[in-house]
C-alpha cells in the first residue's frame, strides 16, 4: 500500500538520502543488544566438574562422562543450531528434577547436583533426540 502523502512516500527519495536513517537505526537495534549478550550463563564456570556439549548431529560430545561423587557441578553448552535439554537419569530409571536448558547455540547452563556413586545417564528429552544418551559414572 502506497500513500501519496508528502510525508510518508516521496518518490524522489534516494537511497543516498536514506543511508544516514538506516544506519541510525541499526546503530540504536546494536547498541540494545537484543537481550542476549555476555553473561554467567553463556560462560563455563572454571569450577564445572563435568561438561557436556550438545554438537551437531543431535548427539553429546562424549559418550561417557565422569565424576566424584557429593556435589557435582555440570555445565551443559550449546553448540549446535538446535535448541537442547539436559536430564540426570539414576540407575533405577528415575529422572532427576534438575534440568539444564540449552535454549539456543551458545547458550551455558550450570547445576549444582548431589550424586552419590553410581551410573546415570544423560538424555536429551527434545523430540526426535532420542539417541542423546551418554553415560555419567560418579565413584
Amino acid at each position: 500500500m502506497f500513500f501519496r502523502s508528502e510525508r510518508l512516500y516521496n518518490p524522489g527519495m534516494t537511497f543516498r538520502s536514506l543511508a544516514p536513517l538506516v544506519l541510525a537505526g541499526a546503530l540504536g537495534l546494536a547498541a540494545c543488544g537484543g537481550g542476549g549478550g555476555s553473561s554467567s550463563s553463556d560462560t563455563i564456570p572454571a569450577d564445572a566438574d563435568v561438561v557436556v556439549k550438545a554438537i551437531d548431529g543431535i548427539k553429546w560430545d562424549q559418550s561417557s562422562y565422569s565424576a566424584t561423587a557429593g556435589d557435582v557441578v555440570i555445565a551443559a553448552v550449546n553448540v549446535s543450531s538446535l535448541p537442547h535439554n539436559l536430564y540426570i537419569v539414576a540407575a533405577d530409571g528415575t529422572q532427576l528434577p534438575n534440568m539444564l536448558d540449552l535454549t539456543s547455540k551458545g547458550k551455558v547452563a550450570t547445576e549444582t547436583v548431589t550424586l552419590s556413586a553410581g551410573e546415570y545417564t544423560l538424555i536429551c528429552t527434545v523430540p526426535g533426540h532420542a539417541n542423546m544418551k551418554a553415560i555419567l559414572t560418579v565413584s
